[in-house]
């Protein structure tokens, strides 16, 4: 037996392309974007298009102001070019209204770590509560 009137939705997406001079050197958080209060992210999926040179290591959370690597899980390299080797992981986290944003936080390796090239791209899907595509009874 199923639940009647159970409403469907198709996922929204959101599609970032990040390169170095979008983040502020040194920044503490980013805002990537935000996203509905209530919202549950399903999925993030970020993949290095041209490494981030710096003259240490960078790496980068993905996460809230509550917990900076609330998707990614671990840090996400993003001084090697190809899927990162902790590719990010999904909690099922609700956005709130105080904490819309999706952030990504930069960790250098040194405080005079400062990069000179990069990009990446950073995929975002999410549904909403109160929306849907069908309802299928």
């Amino acid at each position: 037996m199923s639940i009647p009137n159970v409403a469907r939705q198709y996922p929204l997406s959101v599609f970032i392309d990040l390169v170095f001079g979008d983040i502020p050197v040194h920044a503490t958080a980013y805002a990537l974007c935000a996203i509905p209060q209530g919202s549950v992210v399903t999925r993030i999926s970020a993949y290095v298009v041209t490494a981030f040179a710096d003259n240490g290591t960078f790496d980068l959370d993905l996460g809230d102001a509550t917990d900076p690597n609330e998707y990614s899980g671990t840090i996400v390299e993003i001084d090697a070019t190809g899927i990162p080797a902790n590719p990010p992981a999904v909690s099922g986290f609700k956005t709130t209204a105080s904490e819309p944003n999706i952030l990504a936080t930069p960790t250098f390796g040194t405080t005079t770590d400062t990069p000179s090239v990069g990009a990446m791209r950073i995929l975002i899907d999410y549904v909403t509560s109160g929306r849907n595509n069908e309802n299928l009874g």
